[in-house]
């Protein structure tokens, strides 16, 4: 018998544990307030505009490299993460 699972949030946290759930047999089932995906990382558009819902940058990229073998897939086929060249230090 399939165990029945909901994730409450699509953010990279909750999409991230329902990745993980599906990979170890759950069957799950994600809830989201937005008609779209992404959470804070999300773009959306509000009349002739476009927003990022956030300035987004990721700090560790193996962990979505990481989500990508879970589900057998090559995340080069997705996206191209480029690393950011900062001009200062902290």
């Amino acid at each position: 018998m399939k165990k029945n699972l909901i994730v409450v949030g699509s953010g990279f946290g909750g999409i991230a544990a329902a990745l993980r759930m599906r990979a170890k047999g759950f069957e799950v089932t994600l809830l989201e307030k937005h008609p779209d995906l992404g959470g804070r990382a999300r773009v959306f558009v509000k009349g002739d505009f476009i927003y990022d819902a956030v300035p987004t940058v990721i700090t560790a990229p193996y962990f979505l490299e990481e989500l990508f073998i879970l589900v057998n897939k090559k995340i080069n086929n997705y996206v191209k993460i480029v690393p950011l060249h900062l001009w200062y230090l902290f």
